[in-house]
C-alpha cells in the first residue's frame, strides 16, 4: 500500500490509532523524503540500532522521524 494511503487509513487498519490530519499526513511525507534526500533512510526492512543512531544524529525530535520508519514499514505489510 502506497505510504499516503497508509497514513489516511491507519486508524482503520489497526487498533488503537488515530485518524491523522491532513497536516500531520503531510509532515509524515516530509519526513520520510527529507530521510532519503540526506541518506538516512535507505529502504531498510527494519529498524536497527545503525539507522537508529544515524536518525538520533541528525534530528533533535528524533522520535517523530523513527514513528516515521515504523509506520511507513508498516505500509509495506498492506
Amino acid at each position: 500500500m502506497e505510504f499516503k494511503v497508509y497514513l489516511k487509513q491507519k486508524h482503520v487498519l489497526k487498533n488503537g490509532e488515530r485518524k491523522l490530519k491532513d497536516i500531520s499526513e503531510d509532515q509524515y511525507m516530509n519526513r520520510l523524503e527529507n530521510m532519503r534526500l540526506r541518506g538516512i533512510y535507505n529502504e531498510e526492512k527494519q529498524i536497527d540500532s545503525i539507522l537508529e543512531r544515524k536518525v538520533q544524529e541528525h534530528y533533535r525530535v528524533w522520535k517523530s522521524y523513527l514513528k516515521t520508519i515504523e509506520h511507513y514499514l508498516s505500509s509495506k505489510n498492506y
